[in-house]
């Protein structure tokens, strides 16, 4: 069965013949606009699919600006006990895909690259129940490690967020890999002047949790939105026959960075 966004809309399709199975159509808010633009959008980016866990059946789990939508994957019907009618209002809109681990939904959030607007951080939620699990702060806060990297009043600010459509996930050790943009405003620095950890990073944390493992920065102080727009690769870098586990990541500088994905050197 194939699972695909449509505009308003998710559908099955049947894999060999293209026949729909079913469709599922978002609700229309009184009073919302029609037309282009208007009224509810399934991100284009694609939809994830959750196998179940013995107890509850496999659902599809997808973004709708700020919602996120799980439904039954055998009915399309809204996925029981998940949120408010198998929506969860997670606070900032994203645009991409949730990435899935065990029983754990992991977003971003496209929250702008100016300071106005609600912060830039990925968050996780319960695929069973829709609860919010974690939320890693792309900004730390005051007495938070980093912290003295920003000026004054940086915390809860728009920007510093992973819009990149996916974070990576090395399943055998639980990590999960954000990919942070660049700074808001970060065509002026003059407020913020220090490195600015963690834009412009990859951030390993903990999949269940959110705990904080390792950052690498590929650009410090970032003043031209050379932010990581893409997850990166996973794969095992072999060297003089030792085998490590490394993830791959190319942004908006050119460079492609290999690093230890254990470790981030």
């Amino acid at each position: 069965t194939m699972y695909l966004p449509s505009r308003d809309r998710v559908v099955a399709l049947d894999g060999d013949t293209g026949a729909e199975i079913w469709t599922y159509a978002l609700p229309v808010p009184e009073g919302a606009p029609a037309g282009r633009g208007g009224g509810p959008q399934v991100s284009t980016r694609g939809v994830s699919y959750w196998p179940g866990d013995g107890t509850l059946a496999p659902r599809i789990l997808f973004m709708s600006r700020a919602n996120l939508v799980a439904l039954d994957a055998a009915t399309g019907t809204p996925a029981a006990g998940f949120g408010t009618d198998g929506t969860v209002d997670v606070g900032t809109a994203y645009g991409g895909t949730p990435t899935l681990y065990q029983n754990v939904a992991i977003i971003g959030a496209a929250s702008g690259e100016v300071p106005q607007g609600p912060a830039g951080n990925p968050r996780a939620f319960d695929v069973r129940t829709g609860a919010k699990l974690w939320e890693f702060q792309t900004v730390p806060k005051a007495g938070e490690p980093y912290n003295e990297t920003w000026g004054d009043g940086w915390e809860n600010r728009g920007g510093t967020n992973m819009w990149g459509f996916a974070a990576p996930i090395d399943a055998q050790r639980g990590i999960a890999y954000l990919p942070i943009a660049g700074p808001s405003a970060n065509y002026y620095g003059g407020d913020r002047p220090g490195n600015n950890v963690y834009a412009n990073s990859i951030v390993a944390v903990d999949a269940k949790t959110g705990k904080y493992l390792w950052h690498f920065q590929t650009v410090h102080h970032d003043l031209w939105d050379t932010d990581m727009p893409s997850a990166g690769a996973l794969f095992d870098f072999v060297q003089n026959g030792t085998r490590v586990p490394a993830i791959a990541q190319v942004g908006k500088s050119s460079f492609m960075y290999i690093l230890d994905r254990t470790t981030g050197k």
